[in-house]
């Protein structure tokens, strides 16, 4: 079942491209928080796979760019990834850096799995490769980790790098895919017990608690910054 906050405008951006390309749209996937069972209203955006056959054009996609604002959610703004079977079932061509945010090795394993299908099969034909999840992971891991050393004090801001960098060092380690709130728990087979409390503060912002753990910010920081350490080293060793 999609929520509400999601599932209204997800219908408002389908209608959108069956009108900038009628006929041609093959599927459309739900990814990220929705697919894994861990939306959060406060923390998730929106992430769609879109499928048309012929392949939209880039005159098509900027047309789209308009309806893909009004996906915005919990000042997130969505990620979508415009594909083609093609695509999706022989991997990504061309040079990395020009993909699209969501043609990631974890959203292919979403696809493969645990992906809602808004239209369209239930099951696509995907290319994925673990070995390839888990490199990225290492190498998503190390971006968080560069991205700690400015962390901010605010909970809003520390506590998705915390669950983020536990999913990541986690998909590394055994190569398996996990939702935000079950990588805060898991995460405690990769570090000392003590970095329960930062993982469970963390956990508890996203699912909705309005108290914190923590008397003062700078403290919740510290942990933080020290649990993403402790998780890269885990997922490097």
């Amino acid at each position: 079942m999609i929520p509400v906050v999601a599932s209204e405008p997800v219908a408002g951006f389908v209608d959108a491209v069956e009108r900038v390309a009628p006929g041609r749209l093959a599927a459309v996937y739900l990814v990220g928080g929705l697919a894994l069972g861990d939306f959060s209203p406060r923390q998730s955006n929106l992430d769609l796979v879109v499928v048309c056959e012929p392949p939209l054009a880039d005159s098509e996609i900027a047309e789209l760019r308009p309806f893909e604002r009004r996906l915005t959610r919990a000042g997130r703004r969505p990620a979508v990834w415009y594909a083609n079977w093609d695509v999706i079932a022989d991997g990504p061509l061309g040079d990395p850096a020009g993909w699209p945010p969501l043609e990631t090795p974890l959203t292919r394993a979403l696809l493969r799995e645990e992906a809602v299908a808004y239209a369209g099969p239930d099951w696509p034909v995907v290319a994925f490769e673990e070995a390839d999840y888990r490199e990225w992971c290492r190498r998503s891991l190390q971006a968080v980790a560069e991205q700690a050393r400015g962390l901010m004090v605010m909970r809003r801001e520390v506590s998705p790098l915390v669950l983020q960098a536990a999913r990541l060092a986690l998909g590394a380690v055994d190569g398996r895919v996990y939702s935000k709130t079950e990588a805060g728990r898991a995460a405690l087979a990769l570090v000392p017990a003590h970095f329960r409390r930062i993982l469970h503060d963390a956990e508890g912002f996203r699912n909705g608690a309005h108290a914190s753990m923590y008397w003062g910010p700078f403290e919740r920081k510290y942990d933080a910054r020290q649990l993403i350490r402790r998780l890269l080293e885990a997922a490097s060793g």
